[in-house]
């Protein structure tokens, strides 16, 4: 996912989530009581999803030139 944000120029903001974080928290409360990583929560699009895999599908299709 890192990779593919680097690949595509995309502006971002990386937060890093240790055990007993506020930040890890804040994730806990926006993913419904979800812990998994990594999420991407796009501000542009509103979409919020998990899954390494699909985030790095989901940027292509959506932030590559076609």
């Amino acid at each position: 996912m890192r990779e593919a944000l680097c690949e595509l120029e995309l502006p971002h903001v990386w937060k890093s989530c240790a055990r007993g974080s506020p930040k890890r928290q804040e994730l806990f409360d926006k993913t419904g009581g979800t812990m998994q990583l990594p999420f991407l929560e796009d501000p542009n699009s509103g979409v919020s999803m998990f899954e390494s895999a699909e985030i790095v599908d989901y940027l292509k299709e959506t932030y590559t030139a076609k």
